[in-house]
């Protein structure tokens, strides 16, 4: 059941919230709608895709799987239901009192949990659930994770360099040192720069165009040459 919820006019510039897609974006408007009045949902992206997005072809995992790496929402399961949370919902939330209360596990009582907390805009801090306590591992411990300022030595990882392959981008230095001077200057905080800069290359912030072997250097395109022709001769 949907309910009326609020949104603030910061929302729209807020670090983890710019970094995401469009989509995406609406996507966790429409969570908060969903959500109870302790800001906790069944989380079943099928359903919410039918519910949110019924006409428009759009991936609702990938969209999620946004939402879940920018430490907005947290997934946990409960007695073999997956169930989704917005840690700091109430207090981005006025609830109206006449609001059933929540019939939804908390995730304080998780019977196995699978991601660690976020927050649900400005300012988010989070911390790791619990686990199962059995014979052959203890429960995990509770750890702080906050938004930091631009690491001194950020770079190109490989986990962005396996991306852009992946994904056919190139250019990374030029956009390294665009997505550099831009965090720099608006003093952005992310909880995760490597996912940041990936949707910065994914959204073009360069501005450098479509990414085709006359933007790309030699070297680039080549691997891409060698790594599709390698994919070919697999299906074959």
């Amino acid at each position: 059941m949907s309910r009326i919820r609020t949104i603030k006019p910061e929302f729209f510039s807020s670090s983890d919230i710019v970094s995401l897609t469009p989509l995406s974006r609406l996507f966790y408007i429409a969570l908060w709608c969903e959500s109870d009045r302790e800001g906790r949902l069944v989380w079943n992206t099928k359903t919410l895709k039918l519910r949110y997005f019924p006409s428009d072809k759009c991936d609702i995992e990938s969209m999620g799987k946004e939402l879940i790496d920018a430490g907005l929402i947290e997934i946990y399961q409960n007695s073999g239901t997956d169930y989704a949370c917005i840690p700091t919902f109430k207090k981005h939330q006025v609830i109206n009192n006449r609001e059933a209360i929540s019939i939804l596990p908390s995730r304080d009582c998780d019977a196995s949990s699978t991601r660690e907390s976020g927050d649900q805009g400005e300012g988010k801090e989070g911390r790791e659930g619990k686990g199962r306590e059995d014979d052959s591992r203890t429960s995990s411990k509770a750890v702080s994770k906050k938004q930091t300022q631009l690491p001194e030595d950020f770079g190109i990882s490989d986990r962005v360099k396996d991306w852009a392959k992946e994904n056919n981008h190139f250019q990374l230095e030029s956009r390294l040192q665009h997505f550099i001077g831009y965090a720099k200057s608006s003093g952005k905080k992310y909880l995760d720069w490597d996912q940041a800069f990936m949707n910065a290359i994914r959204d073009d912030w360069a501005k450098l165009g479509k990414d085709s072997p006359a933007s790309t250097s030699q070297s680039e395109w080549m691997e891409v040459v060698i790594r599709k022709a390698k994919e070919r001769d697999a299906a074959r």
